[in-house]
């Protein structure tokens, strides 16, 4: 529009970098990585002319998630059998490892971003300038990718999710805060965690729980309200919750949550169920007879993709069933 000299109406979110309505260069870049088909993760990240910051909101997943559509690319696959056989360095290994909650990079000097700057007492500065612009930017757009997506039919209904962020009044101040807290991993926050857990936002409660289950076996004091959260009314608190009672020796607890959520309605639950069985590599005859049953018990479900069935596939490939 701003090219062929058309007025921009005022509803519209972007800015012309061409033509007689271009807009000052803006000072950053914004960047995301939410689910991939059937794989779930939680990235966002900006970039000035210098600098990448990344946050790592899942940052217990790694990167290089299986995903079908991906995984087609026999690069993909000669990459990870490389890596499985332990014939990648340290820097062709990272695809595959687990991440730190913040990345930062100097990308005029590691233009393929591997020496990571965050904890660099010298880059400290840089660091808060653009966390800062981080948060005060995902603030300001009020970004969805908060809320965990089986809630969003229950909360947005036949809303669009952009009108419902600017309606429903959500503490998003209070959920950012909670989300950072948790993607920290750090054992100090264990009792504010294990508070948050019972804050009546379910938003919330998922985000104290997430943090909960990145700290692992180190989290065993908030055991006793982890277990209460197996059954809160939110299937993805419930879900994270199952998950990390899993790693701290409560397993049987924590399938038995993982397979019920099997039955939802929602195929975006039964495909977090799935994902997060898959995390606790549980192999038990339960697990493996109802990957098997899977499909039949849910074959009345009319979505129009279904994920969840691209993780059965996968399981039963990659357990051999």
């Amino acid at each position: 529009m701003s090219v062929i000299g058309t007025k921009i109406p005022d509803w519209m979110q972007g800015y012309a970098f061409l033509g007689k309505q271009k807009t000052a260069d803006p000072e950053y870049a914004f960047m995301f990585r939410g689910r991939m088909d059937e794989r779930y993760d939680m990235t966002r990240a900006l970039r000035d002319k210098k600098y990448r910051y990344i946050r790592n909101y899942m940052p217990h997943r790694i990167t290089g998630q299986r995903v079908n559509t991906q995984w087609r690319a026999p690069s993909m696959q000669s990459w990870e059998k490389a890596h499985i056989a332990g014939l990648c360095n340290a820097e062709q290994s990272i695809f595959w490892n687990q991440r730190t909650a913040e990345e930062l990079y100097d990308t005029e000097n590691d233009p393929w971003e591997v020496n990571n700057l965050a904890a660099n007492p010298a880059y400290r500065k840089t660091l808060e300038r653009m966390r800062n612009a981080h948060d005060d930017l995902l603030n300001k757009i009020l970004d969805v990718g908060f809320i965990p997506e089986g809630e969003f039919p229950l909360r947005a209904k036949d809303m669009p999710l952009y009108d419902y962020m600017r309606s429903a009044n959500l503490p998003y101040a209070k959920i950012l805060e909670t989300a950072n807290l948790a993607s920290e991993g750090d054992p100090q926050n264990i009792e504010k965690l294990t508070e948050l857990l019972g804050n009546e936002e379910s938003i919330i409660r998922y985000w104290a729980a997430t943090g909960l289950l990145i700290l692992k076996e180190h989290a065993e004091n908030a055991l006793p309200q982890l277990k209460k959260a197996i059954e809160d009314p939110s299937p993805d608190v419930a879900l994270v919750a199952a998950e990390a009672i899993y790693y701290i020796g409560e397993k049987e607890d924590a399938i038995n949550t993982i397979l019920k959520a099997f039955e939802h309605k929602d195929m975006y639950v039964r495909l977090f169920a799935l994902n997060t069985l898959e995390y606790t590599d549980d192999r038990s005859p339960q697990v493996q007879q109802a990957i098997l049953d899977f499909e039949e018990n849910t074959k009345d479900y009319n979505n129009r993709v279904r994920y969840d069935l691209r993780m059965t596939t996968w399981l039963k490939q990659k357990w051999d069933l």
